[in-house]
């Protein structure tokens, strides 16, 4: 026979399963910040700054970007925490308050550094976070090609110009069977990152969001298999897909690019948001500076604008240099002061151990002293 208070456990945990208790506001607030909540958004601005006075439109427009861009993909429904810092300092601060609000339906999508310059509000953020959200073992040339070539839908970028304009320059772009493994998508780096993103694209353009989110599930990280799930998935060959993508890149003409800028800017992006995790950077002393300008950088280096994707990886070069130096000075000083306390006690002992002959020497040459002047009086 069940006892009652176990009766009454068992029914309040499979109430608690069947009718979970909803999110209040309260559990999502920030001491200092404000929230805006839509469906999908929760977003959080400092009173009294640009984005606090702008939070209605903010909020609206990356509401109406999940439903456009991240909607379509029929992935589970999820918040997005999106906080706009307004500053590098408060950033560093304050980031790790808004991930901790990232676990269960909530995804933290960093969000950025905003003073009232639109450029520097991107949807790259939001896709790469949801990207990774949703399919967190996918291999890298779908699990990354897949974020942007979402955040270019989202901010009318021809994904496709890239490859146009790298085979101007002359670059060969791998093939999908030469960056299937992780391992060799990294040693392909970087141009196995604007490859992944045109493919995906490709994908999207041809068989819909919803169709390649399933495809990108279904992989997972069975980059092993993926000839043979491509196949099954999309009812057409890898070989024949990549034909379809190669005629739609050579659709149209691009202008050569500047590679050596492009692929320092393009390593830059892939490093700091996409390959490694923000989180682990910003334990640095430069670790704000570096990744507010390589989140800035993102859609300027989307765009070909290779001039600016530049500008923000130099301001980061620059972040990196102070910070060595501050480095370089806390060490020295870290020095000094363990050589101090090393030093002196050493120097205190060897007087205390000299000062008695030192002190015998000098009651010596007192006497010599005064016994030469009782014999010369």
């Amino acid at each position: 026979m069940i006892r009652l208070p176990l009766l009454r456990l068992c029914s309040l945990l499979l109430t608690l399963l069947l009718f979970p208790r909803p999110v209040t506001a309260a559990e999502n607030e920030v001491p200092g910040w404000q929230l805006h909540a839509t469906a999908h958004v929760l977003l959080y601005t400092v009173p009294g700054t640009p984005a606090g006075r702008e939070a209605e439109q903010l909020s609206r427009d990356l509401e109406d970007l999940y439903m456009q861009v991240i909607a379509p993909l029929r992935l589970p429904p999820v918040r997005i925490v999106y906080p706009l810092y307004p500053s590098v300092e408060r950033f560093r601060q304050e980031w790790w308050r808004f991930q901790a609000l990232g676990y269960g339906d909530a995804v933290h999508a960093w969000g950025a550094v905003y003073q009232g310059d639109p450029t520097h509000l991107t949807p790259y953020e939001l896709t790469r976070s949801l990207v990774s959200h949703a399919f967190p073992q996918a291999i890298p040339l779908l699990r990354w090609g897949l974020a942007d070539a979402l955040g270019d839908r989202a901010a009318g970028i021809d994904s496709h110009q890239h490859i146009r304009a790298l085979q101007a320059a002359g670059q060969r772009i791998p093939l999908v069977r030469e960056v299937m493994a992780p391992s060799d998508f990294g040693d392909r780096l970087p141009l196995s990152y604007p490859m992944a993103v045109s493919f995906v694209r490709y994908l999207l353009e041809t068989y819909g969001s919803a169709v390649v989110a399933t495809f990108v599930d279904r992989v997972s990280y069975r980059y092993f298999e993926f000839s043979e799930l491509f196949e099954a998935h999309f009812e057409t060959s890898l070989e024949a897909a990549e034909d379809g993508w190669h005629r739609r890149i050579t659709a149209a003409s691009a202008a050569p690019i500047d590679v050596p800028s492009y692929f320092a800017a393009a390593r830059f992006v892939y490093r700091v948001s996409l390959a490694g995790t923000p989180a682990r950077l910003l334990l640095e002393p430069q670790g704000a500076e570096v990744v507010t300008e390589a989140l800035r950088a993102s859609q300027p280096l989307r765009q070909l604008d290779l001039r600016a994707a530049m500008q923000h990886l130099e301001a980061a070069r620059r972040a990196e240099e102070r910070a060595e130096r501050r480095g370089r000075r806390t060490t020295l000083t870290a020095r000094g002061v363990i050589a101090a306390v090393a030093i002196i006690p050493i120097l205190m002992a060897i007087g205390l151990l000299l000062w008695p002959s030192v002190r015998a020497r000098r009651y010596r040459a007192a006497r010599r002293k005064a016994q030469a002047k009782r014999i010369a009086s």
